[in-house]
């Protein structure tokens, strides 16, 4: 299992199929060269085999020719030795295929040389005992010499032939054991080249089985990528076509002519069709503008109108860029957005921008009443309610004595609820310029603004170490202000306001009450005072406009002041949280984000 695991890895297996191919070479090869060993070695046998019966032959040729002249000898009969020249054709025939046979085996040259000159010696001697045979003296003795001659000189002649023979027989057994041999290895080299190729054809029939099998289960996931693509095509109001530009021939995606109000391969996907479908106003633009990207091969993006078969008009967006494929085609690949709802809302939020300047310009005209126009009267008021206590209060009853000193208090909560309503509106609209701003030079500055009704109250504050923000100042002051404020007109009867603030690392525990991001670092400031605190249920509403949880007349206060406090947090992108019990003091947690730079 592991090796078919390795051969799925298409790296091992063009390193296993080349070294399977380079070992099919090599068999090949060394059967080749057996082959042609072989092949030599039986054209020895054969010439061996050939060359005996040659010389079997030249044997029984000069037997026949013995024999022949013997029986004329005997019988004086002409007819024994009429073809006597057609015997030694044969012989000369028979010596000439000895050469041949021999003609690498130099040695077996000098041997048919030396056997031809027996030949030509026993010849001579047939003609010489011929010429005595049929000579009219009858010379027996002569006769018998030549007969004993001619003898010795065949069995030389057979001697040495059988000494050929024995040779070549010997030569023969030797080849047939080399071509036994030889055919033993050839059976064995034919053996493994048929092993290795299989070997091969496997491993290449397993390496088509996982191809196929990897290239099913691509092709299933092109099937079900293209089906999402066209899903999500349609989900998002999308489409998509492609040009081939050295074919000249586009196609269109199923949601393409979706978009044009049409079924999918409604017409043949080209411009030409594609013209029909756009708004008669913008055709000579986006023609303009898709003719010239193809004369300069340069990316396209164009908003544009569609009209649909239906009368339906329809924004869209249209991106285009080229690209090359594999075989060096170029494309041009356009991506076709619906931003109809877009378009529309881009109009509303216009129109809302155009609303909202609006509402600013009024809200700049309310600011500057209420820090101009308003305030003007107001200061007008105070001071003849002053005038009128110095000179005429004396003069009144005490039910207007009680009257006078409504009207003073409730001037003075109206000049209070004036300025908290221009901080607020500072808070929405002022200018936010982020500095480095040094908590600890803030809170000497509204220790300095609030030292008078520190000492009225006999409050002590402790200040620890405070961290440098990247912050609008202020704002950063005017959070401060209204929290210890708050902390001072909020303070227990007879009990001297006790104030701290001070840095804290923010905590695990921070971090989940407060499904804070881990990722992000925080500063940590808290406040802390012995006031009278409020329940832990409205810890969310004190930080709404105008909600004031002590009504009682002897705290003063407009329900502005913690509303800016959250407004401002928020524009730092921070929060503020608040735990209180009440008769024992509240706790405001400030987490500001850490900012590197401005």
């Amino acid at each position: 299992m592991k090796i078919l695991r390795l051969l799925k890895n298409a790296q091992v297996f063009k390193i296993a199929l080349a070294i399977a191919i380079v070992v099919v070479m090599y068999i090949a090869s060394q059967f080749y060269y057996q082959m042609q060993k072989l092949n030599a070695t039986v054209e020895l046998i054969a010439n061996s085999n050939e060359s005996q019966d040659e010389l079997e032959n030249l044997l029984s040729v000069i037997s026949n020719y013995e024999t022949s002249l013997r029986s004329f000898i005997i019988t004086k009969d002409e007819s024994y030795i009429e073809n006597r020249f057609l015997s030694r054709g044969k012989i000369e025939r028979s010596i000439e295929k000895l050469k041949e046979l021999s003609v690498n085996d130099s040695s077996r040259n000098q041997d048919i040389d030396s056997l031809k000159k027996i030949i030509d010696q026993r010849f001579k001697l047939f003609r010489e005992t011929l010429i005595v045979a049929k000579s009219k003296n009858d010379n027996r003795l002569a006769l018998n010499a030549k007969m004993v001659e001619s003898s010795e000189v065949t069995e030389k002649m057979r001697s040495f032939v059988s000494k050929i023979v024995f040779s070549e027989n010997i030569k023969t057994k030797l080849q047939n054991d080399s071509h036994q041999f030889e055919l033993n290895d050839l059976i064995i080299t034919a053996f493994l080249l048929v092993i290795v190729t299989l070997l091969v054809l496997f491993l290449s029939f397993n390496k088509m089985n996982v191809d196929i099998a990897e290239l099913q289960k691509a092709n299933d996931k092109l099937k079900l990528l293209n089906k999402s693509y066209n899903t999500a095509e349609m989900t998002a109001g999308f489409g998509h076509w492609m040009l081939n530009i050295e074919a000249n021939t586009y196609t269109f995606s199923d949601n393409l002519y979706r978009l044009m109000g049409v079924e999918p391969n409604a017409f043949e996907p080209n411009i030409e069709n594609t013209k029909a479908f756009i708004y008669p106003e913008d055709l000579e633009y986006v023609t303009k503008i898709h003719d010239d990207s193809l004369i300069n091969n340069e990316s396209t993006a164009m908003n544009f109108r569609f009209l649909t078969a239906d009368g339906e008009v329809k924004h869209i967006r249209a991106v285009g860029s080229f690209t090359t494929d594999g075989n060096g085609d170029s494309f041009k690949i356009g991506v076709i957005y619906d931003i109809t709802s877009q378009h529309h809302k881009t109009l509303e939020l216009e129109n809302n921008n155009k609303e909202l300047e609006y509402i600013n310009a009024e809200l700049e005209s309310f600011n500057n009443i209420v820090s101009h126009d308003l305030q003007e009267p107001l200061r007008k008021i105070q001071i003849f309610i002053s005038r009128l206590e110095e000179k005429e209060l004396h003069l009144l009853t005490q039910q207007g004595k009680d009257y006078f000193s409504k009207i003073r208090t409730a001037a003075n909560r109206m000049q209070t609820l004036l300025i908290d309503l221009v901080n607020y509106s500072r808070t929405i609209k002022g200018d936010k310029v982020f500095a480095a701003t040094d908590l600890n030079l803030v809170l000497d500055e509204v220790l300095l603004d609030l030292s008078c009704s520190i000492e009225e109250k006999n409050a002590k504050i402790l200040i620890g170490k405070l961290p440098t923000l990247i912050a609008i100042p202020f704002q950063i002051k005017q959070l401060f202000i209204n929290l210890i404020s708050n902390a001072l007109n909020y303070s227990r009867e007879e009990v001297s306001p006790q104030i701290c603030v001070v840095s804290k690392k923010v905590t695990k525990r921070d971090l989940r009450n407060y499904n804070i991001d881990s990722k992000k670092e925080y500063y940590k400031i808290v406040i802390s005072d012995n006031g009278i605190g409020f329940k832990q249920e409205y810890a969310e509403k004190i930080f709404l406009l105008f909600k004031r949880l002590e009504t009682d007349a002897k705290y003063a206060g407009t329900g502005l002041g913690l509303a800016i406090c959250s407004r401002i947090v928020e524009n730092h992108q921070g929060f503020i949280k608040v735990k209180s019990t009440p008769n024992l003091g509240s706790k405001f947690y400030i987490f500001f984000p850490r900012r590197d730079s401005l």
